[in-house]
């Protein structure tokens, strides 16, 4: 087996490993059943993102081949859960023990692996700017589906998409501020995909 299918079967094993955990714990903390679990820990960004990951890289372990632009997107998404969890969530909860593995997992390690599997095992050399576009997909879908389905139970993941509380005007602009900043993040990993090429370029123009 590659180094790159290992270090993605690697990737995939802890992501699904943290979202059985996870459902688990929800079986045997709140009572829940498996179907109430799945549907209390989707409602949150970072499970879909996380869930896409440990799919694309399950698919390269297995010796699949998944576009470069499409594991580019994750990445744009991955980078911004764990930022945001950082900057703005992580106070907010106080886990222990197996959570905070978990925890740990899902918005840090996974995240930090996916971007050391991005910079040294995807081919980059085909990122232009006009992807970013397509990256925003999944970041605007989830938006939509989170407010829809608040509308059935009442929660909201985010205080950012309450619209229950903050209408829909400042709700869309949340919206709106969200998409450019995953935009402008989206524009970064354009950025360093063609310095690495260029200096890679450069590189073997120099062993030639």
């Amino acid at each position: 087996m590659t180094f790159d299918r290992l270090f993605a079967g690697l990737i995939a094993l802890a992501v699904f490993a943290a979202i059985a955990i996870r459902i688990w714990l929800r079986m045997s903390e709140h009572g829940e059943t498996v179907i109430d679990a799945v549907w209390s820990i989707y409602r949150f960004f970072t499970i879909w993102t996380n869930t896409l990951i440990g799919f694309a890289c399950a698919r390269i372990a297995s010796g699949a081949r998944v576009s470069p632009k499409g594991l580019s997107g994750l990445l744009l998404s991955i980078l911004i859960v764990a930022s945001v969890y950082h900057a703005l969530l992580a106070s907010l909860n106080d886990y222990t023990g197996i959570d905070a593995v978990v925890d740990s997992l899902l918005h840090t390690i996974v995240p930090m692996a996916f971007a050391l599997f991005w910079l040294t095992c995807v081919a980059k050399h085909a990122l232009r700017y006009r992807d970013i576009l397509p990256w925003l997909i999944l970041p605007l879908v989830y938006c939509i589906y989170a407010m829809i389905r608040a509308q059935a139970d009442g929660v909201y993941p985010y205080f950012f998409l309450n619209l229950a509380n903050l209408g829909l005007a400042r709700t869309a602009l949340n919206v709106l501020g969200l998409l450019l900043v995953f935009a402008g993040v989206g524009a970064l990993i354009v950025l360093v995909a063609k310095a690495l090429t260029r200096l890679s370029s450069n590189k073997g123009g120099a062993s030639a």
